[in-house]
């Protein structure tokens, strides 16, 4: 009897294997309505707003990635009404749904190029939401003061590129890589 059920078991695991793959693989196709401003994913419907010359989503990823996302506060509500937080390795990786990607320093400069940062909080626009972000060290900071979005861009092995928001200014600064921060995707 034994032996049969580990013939059992060893049988099924290419068929877990195969399941597990497809659904994560499942997780990041999502469809983009272009007509109602839409992008419409397994874990929520995004709005989505054209800076740029660019389809932006208009509001921040809320993708679950183990060990490389986070609520801030640990607080599942904070991930419902401002997005999760990211490391730059997540940010980088696969997050973003098939067909969009990580924004690039060059297409945050493009979007904000002529726009005044307290108006970057309109709803109907970029929807920067003041998500604050979580220190490598583990403390959450600026919640409700400022939004951080990582961009593609590395700034050497430790450090990367973040967007930075508040009510008066935009920066573009280079953070430890280990730090959680937003995520916007831009279509390809």
């Amino acid at each position: 009897m034994k032996q049969l059920f580990n013939k059992v078991a060893i049988a099924a695991l290419p068929l877990t294997a195969a399941i597990a793959l497809n659904a994560c693989g499942d997780n990041r196709e999502c469809t983009y309505n272009e007509s109602e401003h839409t992008l419409v994913c397994p874990e929520k419907t995004y709005k989505t707003v054209n800076l740029g010359e660019k389809v932006w989503m208009a509001e921040n990823l809320d993708v679950f990635t183990p060990d490389s996302s986070i609520c801030y506060g640990n607080n599942h509500d904070n991930c419902n009404s401002d997005g999760r937080l990211y490391t730059y390795a997540s940010a980088t990786g696969a997050v973003c749904p098939t067909g969009w990607a990580l924004p690039s320093l060059d297409d945050y400069k493009a979007a904000f190029a002529d726009k005044d940062p307290s108006t970057l909080k309109d709803a109907a626009g970029f929807n920067a939401i003041f998500a604050g972000f979580k220190y490598y060290d583990g403390k959450f900071a600026d919640k409700g003061a400022s939004a951080s979005f990582w961009t593609n861009n590395s700034y050497d092995d430790s450090r990367a590129y973040l967007v930075r928001i508040t009510d008066t200014r935009i920066t573009y600064e280079h953070y430890n890589k280990n730090i959680f921060a937003s995520v916007r995707c831009i279509k390809k």
